[in-house]
């Protein structure tokens, strides 16, 4: 605990010396804290009979998938608040109570608005047997929970090697790939200590790929060699937080809406899903980055049907 709590004081530090935008933000942040979540309206059955592939975006990063029989969340956002500090701007897409079925549960890594321990918290006492899948090194910051952990090699896509560790789980094919972010929990345990638990996860099952990118920046090879490896039914691509949202991205940092355009073209992806905007205030306007992808996709006919903007709650059959 006092280790932890060294580094949560790190952390404030660290925003502390991050400049104006950072403290903007905070403030903003502290501000909406008086503010009630915009309601949302929720679909009371998530989960289909007779579906092959199905997305419903929760918010922020979360996406309930459904392929055939398995159901799979990614980086469980599903409270009202990030570290006390951030609080949703719209409420999440789903009802706990509605959701019959959780199998796997995907965490690509531990920063706070995608490690969300209390949103686990709600899903290990709903769904406890679900398989809790996570790059190797994240387990230091999960507390003791029911799930079956699964810590996963994940890539080296320095030297890049743009595959990490292969698992079947319950029949689904899950693979560590490349991502171009950064670890840690607490700002200066990933910018100087190193902590590089983050990763990008393929999903395989019954035919149907989908490729959950967790958090990563523009590569102008990895993106290629994923479209010539994997025939790609849905990605879901972060687009935010951006600064200057009408940049490629922030390296090592971030994808911003042209560069998940980009990522999109490479991978040869049937679809895409944007998320990582509309949330939470971050860098700007909640809405800023889909407001950007919006004005480009109507000038790329080739992206223009395959981007598929979701409003939190809303739900896609794909398949």
């Amino acid at each position: 605990m006092v280790i932890r709590a060294l580094y949560y004081s790190l952390f404030l530090f660290f925003v502390s010396i991050s400049g104006c935008g950072t403290f903007n933000d905070m403030f903003k942040n502290i501000g909406n804290n008086f503010n009630t979540p915009e309601k949302v309206v929720k679909i009371k059955n998530p989960i289909k009979d007779n579906v092959e592939l199905s997305a419903l975006w929760v918010g922020h990063v979360t996406v309930l998938l459904q392929i055939f029989d398995k159901v799979i969340i990614t980086d469980p956002y599903l409270n009202n608040n990030i570290a006390e500090i951030q609080k949703r701007v719209v409420e999440t897409g789903i009802e706990i109570n509605d959701l019959d079925k959780c199998d796997i549960i995907l965490l690509s890594h531990s920063h706070f608005d995608h490690l969300q321990l209390g949103s686990l918290k709600i899903l290990s006492e709903k769904f406890p047997y679900a398989k809790l899948v996570f790059p190797l090194g994240l387990e230091e910051f999960l507390p003791d929970y029911s799930f079956d952990l699964i810590p996963m090699r994940k890539a080296e896509e320095q030297n890049k090697i743009y595959t990490g560790e292969v698992k079947y789980i319950d029949g689904v094919k899950i693979t560590t790939v490349a991502a171009f972010h950064w670890g840690g929990r607490y700002g200066l345990d990933g910018l100087i200590w190193g902590e590089d638990a983050y990763t990008g996860f393929i999903i395989e099952y019954k035919g149907i790929t989908v490729y959950f990118a967790g958090d990563t920046s523009y590569d102008d090879y990895f993106y290629k060699w994923l479209g010539d490896n994997y025939n790609i039914d849905l990605s879901i691509i972060p687009i935010g937080p951006c600064t200057d949202c009408t940049e490629t991205d922030k390296p090592g940092r971030h994808l911003y809406p042209k560069g998940s355009l980009k990522v999109l073209e490479d991978t040869k992806s049937e679809v895409m899903i944007p998320v990582h905007y509309g949330t939470i205030i971050e860098k700007s306007h909640p809405d800023k980055p889909v407001e950007i992808l919006k004005l480009l996709i109507k000038e790329d006919v080739n992206s223009n049907n395959r981007v598929k903007i979701l409003k939190i709650g809303e739900q896609i059959i794909l398949k």
